[in-house]
């Protein structure tokens, strides 16, 4: 008893170093993790917490995070990440939050793997950190509750270790008990500080505030309680089970049964979630789910489509006790996956609401397409409910779903046979969710579409040469030619593909990728990403491609009887953002964005708030499409590149927020604070500071990101730019004209060598009484720059002034009836020396508005510069530089066109560079300048003999696939209008193929980089 009380008052304080090493406790894993960032859960979500307001909400999952919403609109409010490790470390069960929000508390499967024992984490909700832990628990936290008051703190336990209660201020114990005959479940608090826990061993308890126990009571027998709701009086408990459909309401404190509301016409294994909310009009209603579902209520809340038959199955005592529900019944498996359209998925999961307290009628809410794991009642009335979809909703006071479960992934449960593969493994097919289309994506192009019918693709098999799989969909005994395989406890076989030769077979399960030899000996397990629900194998079998539960698509390599991952894949179905990347960290991404989506994990200490970096964060020094299709063909990887950012990452510079205020017409700034959501209406600008913490990488530029292009970069201060240098209080200081309507700012701030930034603060502003304006036509502002004539024969082009003149024409007989007018400037040859170039795009950002779309086009030598990876364009005046250095000098680097174009304040904005090198400029350097400056990027590279020739004797192949594709050529909606997402996509795909008529090679890229993909119009053709 003695150690236990010294082991919870570790709150606040971790382990000192000697006492760990003491006791043998290592260090959360220090390799970098790659994990997936949707800005949503990509696992079931277990529990929700909000604060005593109603405004915000937390949210953890089986996906390691803890997220925060404001209410009642769902708006996403910040990640806050526990330090993890392989399998379920770091996942999270519990959450809580204190009654004015400033405090998280969560906890799961958590610090088990260095510590020997689980711990609760504190984190602060403003800053995102980590604040505090209270380590040493005997066993998992399957639930958290803080008290009304805020005073008390308490745990469900797993295993028997029943329920602890601390002091929520100091961590001191108050009271624990641990005479549990099961996994403690659910508890909560009444307004009297009295606790009450439902556990797996059939007992509801309830105690005291001292922690004496008033009641006991076994409610059904052989039945398993869960959920638990105190009624607003505190007069009354209402309890769900696990196993039963059915729901007792208990008087308090002698908890005899006084109601069994009605749950006739309800299937399904159990209603465990329960709950008591307000109606918003006085009354109190009843609420429970669970795994309930009424076919009819989901037949009748459903438009279209059958509902599928699918499976559940009840947890086990031992268990979380919320099972995501299996797939498919047991079916026999296509050798090739069928390319019609999947069934859609209702919402088949209903919440049943009772009126008057659960003595009134009832009525079925079509709520979720999974399982719902807690009902939360909200302040405002009505309740919040988390889902396995995965995601959470609401349910308004009134019982309509006023905002459903919001899945981020790909969803392959009820999909995972269509899944297919070519023969080298570089094509494949898929159905991303039940009711889409079948998808085909092409690992060497990058392209994703719509899947040809006749495509030569083909899946996983149960059957092959001497080879019988048998009794394993969804099954924890499947059979190999009659004989059971041993799979771990607990362990559901999910796929199958049996290799071409008959030597042996893959098997997917919950938790691994299982290959077996033919007589059913295991040769290789690798840990999977969640379920294998889809698996086909390429070729002569030693290539494996599976669909997981966490929504992605991955490549591996079967040679030598082992299992080794090559690639993943991961697309976002609502935008078709896809993003690929290898295990050492390198990716290559969609056209429309997607590098947003994955990023890096680095544990620090076991109390340390880890760090985190997008791909997006590190684009310069990971992105590498060619490094990432060579990986999935089987080429050996280049030195680990995620252990080189390892120390890198962990030392980008922080930046705080400072002072901030509103700029008003009479020159005046009142103060704003950065949670404010609402600015003076007349206010045109925004004047702040950002506070820097250099962390020993040195500090490069800040950059201010206005509705998510580029406003300004500013240069750290020159005292404090040195790597090394440690910097407090020498803040950077930016203003910033507005936009009309609503503002987005977000902020970057980059180490001194540029390749990595971190996320400095930001936040969105909507002026007073104003809503976001309609679009406005603006003007068209053209800037178009093409040198031919560089003093020297052999450096001269034919065709860069004529596609610079050609696509200006080409956009300004576009523009008719689009703008309300064409502003152009044009610099040729001498024209378009460094000085004049710079001068032209500060004159363009003195007269663009944000009202207006800004077009910018170059073209002419561009080079690489190997040390760093920069881009340099090559202006008329670069003479004939002796070295790298000198000509870096002369030349016009991608540094000064972003702070160039961080100026024009254009809402919307389209690069266009079109450039030609002799064997140093690569199209992966241009990309940066898209995901920097927040633009749409479309660029084009060739070599210096491609660039003399002409396509048609007057333009270069990029101009002229730019002329066609503003002509009409490329996509054009209902009004006829070519948009810049469509207009980026065409000349992209048409450029190679207009090269390859010339017998020349030439690519081109298209880039975005906002999450909201939001396209504009770029010429109008007629209907």
């Amino acid at each position: 008893m003695r150690r236990r009380l010294l082991l919870a008052c570790l709150l606040i304080l971790p382990l000192p170093l000697g006492a760990a090493a003491a006791q043998g406790m290592a260090e959360p894993p220090q390799q970098p993790i790659l994990r997936i960032e949707t800005g949503a859960h990509t696992a079931p979500v277990a529990r929700l917490a909000t604060d005593a307001a109603g405004r915000l909400l937390a949210s953890v999952s089986d996906d390691k995070t803890l997220r925060l919403w404001s209410l009642p609109d769902g708006t996403p409010r910040g990640v806050l990440r526990p330090p993890i490790g392989p399998a379920e470390e770091g996942e999270l069960y519990a959450v809580a939050l204190s009654a004015d929000g400033s405090r998280a508390f969560a906890a799961g499967s958590t610090g088990r793997a260095w510590d020997g024992f689980f711990s609760i984490y504190v984190f602060d909700t403003q800053t995102g950190r980590l604040a505090a832990r209270l380590p040493g628990l005997p066993a998992p936290v399957q639930h958290l509750a803080v008290s009304p008051d805020g005073t008390r703190l308490a745990a469900a336990l797993g295993g028997r270790a029943g329920i602890r209660v601390w002091d929520a201020r100091s961590g001191r114990p108050v009271f624990e008990d641990s005479s549990y005959g099961g996994p403690a479940r659910m508890l909560a608090f009444d307004a009297q500080g009295r606790l009450a826990s439902t556990a797996a061993d059939g007992k509801v308890r309830l105690y005291d505030p001292r922690g004496r126990k008033i009641a006991e009571r076994a409610v059904l027998p052989n039945a398993r309680p869960f959920g638990l709701a105190l009624s607003p009086d505190g007069t009354l408990l209402a309890i769900g089970f696990e196993d039963r459909l059915r729901i007792e309401v208990l008087a308090l404190p002698d908890l005899k049964t006084v109601a069994q509301p009605d749950v006739a016409s309800l299937q399904g294994e159990g209603l465990p979630a329960v709950a008591w909310a307000s109606d918003g009009r006085g009354g109190v209603q009843l609420y429970a789910a669970g795994y309930a579902r009424n076919e009819g209520a989901t037949q009748a809340a459903t438009t279209g489509g059958a509902a599928l038959n699918k499976q559940t199955e009840a947890p086990s005592a031992g268990g979380r006790g919320i099972r995501p529900p299996s797939a498919q019944p047991e079916a026999p498996r296509p050798t090739i996956a069928p390319a019609a359209p999947a069934v859609a998925l209702p919402r088949r999961f209903v919440i049943r609401r009772w009126a008057d307290f659960g003595l009134g009628p009832a009525q079925d809410i079509a709520a979720a397409r999974d399982s719902i794991a807690q009902l939360l009642p909200l302040p405002q009335g009505g309740l919040a409910f988390a889902a396995a979809d995965p995601g959470w909703g609401r349910i308004a006071p009134d019982g309509r779903l006023a905002l459903p479960p919001r899945p981020g992934t790909a969803e392959f449960r009820a999909t995972g046979d269509s899944l297919a593969v070519s023969e080298d493994g570089m094509r494949l097919r898929f159905v991303a969710r039940a009711g889409l289309p079948p998808l085909a994506f092409d690992v060497a192009s990058g392209q994703l579409g719509r899947a040809p019918q006749d495509a030569l693709m083909t899946g996983g098999s149960d059957n092959g040469p001497g080879i019988r799989l048998t009794q394993w969909r969804n099954s924890s005994q499947p059979r190999l030619n009659g004989r059971p395989l041993p799979l771990g406890e607990g362990e559901f076989a999910r796929s199958v593909a049996v290799l071409p030769d008959g030597s042996g077979f893959l098997l997917g399960t919950d938790t691994h990728l299982r290959l077996f030899d033919a007589r059913g000996s295991l040769l290789d397990a690798l840990p999977g990403p969640g379920a294998s629900w889809g698996l086909a194998l390429a070729g002569d079998g030693s290539l494996a491609v599976a669909a997981h539960a966490d929504g992605t698509i991955r490549w591996y390599g079967l040679a030598g009887q082992k299992i080794a991952e090559r690639a993943a894949f991961f697309l976002q179905p609502s935008s078709l953002r896809w993003v690929m990347w290898t295990p050492e960290g390198l990716f290559d991404h969609a056209a429309s964005g997607g590098q947003e989506l994955v990023g890096v994990h680095l544990n620090e200490g076991r109390a340390a708030t880890p760090e985190w970096a997008s791909f997006q964060q590190a684009y310069r020094a990971l992105y590498a499409p060619a490094a990432v299709r060579a990986r999935v063909a089987g080429e050996m990887p280049r030195a680990d590149v995620l252990a080189g950012l390892r120390a890198r990452i962990g030392h980008t510079p922080l930046a705080r927020a400072g002072e901030i205020c509103a700029v008003l017409p009479d020159g005046s700034c009142p103060a704003l604070d950065w949670q404010a959501a609402v600015l003076p209406a007349e206010a045109t600008a925004l004047r702040f500071s950002v506070l820097p913490q250099d962390r020993g990488l040195g500090l490069g530029p800040l950059d201010v990101l206005l509705n998510g292009r580029i406003a300004a970069r500013i240069d750290a201060p020159r005292m404090v730019a040195d790597a090394g240098t440690r910097a407090e209080g020498s803040p950077f200081q930016a203003e910033v004209p507005l936009d009309p309507g609503p503002n987005t700012i977000t902020t970057r701030l980059y180490a001194a060598d540029r390749a990595l930034f971190s996320e400095g603060p930001g936040l969105e502003l909507r002026r007073e009484g104003q809503a976001a304006p309609p679009p406005g036509a603006g003007r068209l502002v053209v800037l178009a720059v093409g040198v031919n004539d560089y003093g020297d024969a052999s450096r001269n082009l034919r065709y860069a002034v004529p596609d610079a003149r050609t696509v200006v024409e080409a956009l300004r007989t576009g523009s008719a009836g689009l703008f309300e007018g064409v502003d152009t400037t044009l610099l040729l040859d001498a024209e378009a020396s460094r000085e004049g170039v710079l001068k032209a795009l500060a004159d363009a950002a003195r007269r663009v508005r944000p009202q207006d779309t800004f077009v910018f086009y170059v073209a002419g030598h561009g080079v690489r510069v190997e040390d760093n990876g920069r881009f340099l364009f090559l202006p008329a005046d670069v003479g004939a530089p002796r070295s790298m250095a000198e000509a870096a000098r002369r030349s016009i680097d991608d540094d000064a066109l972003i702070a160039a174009l961080a100026r024009i304040r254009a809402r919307d904005g389209f690069l266009l560079i079109d450039t030609c090198y002799a064997g140093q400029i690569a199209l992966d350097s241009l990309s940066a300048l898209g995901n920097e400056t927040g633009r749409f990027l479309l660029a084009a590279a060739s070599s210096v003999q491609e660039a003399l020739d002409s396509y048609d004797d007057r333009n270069g192949v990029f101009a002229y696939a730019l002329r066609e594709g503003l002509q009409g050529r490329a996509a054009r909606d209902q009004e006829g209008r070519v948009s810049a997402l469509a207009l980026g996509e065409y000349v992209s795909r048409r450029v190679p193929e207009l090269a390859a008529e010339k017998r020349h090679r030439q690519n081109a890229v298209f880039r975005t980089a906002t999450r909201d993909l939001r396209s504009f119009p770029m010429a109008q053709v007629g209907k």
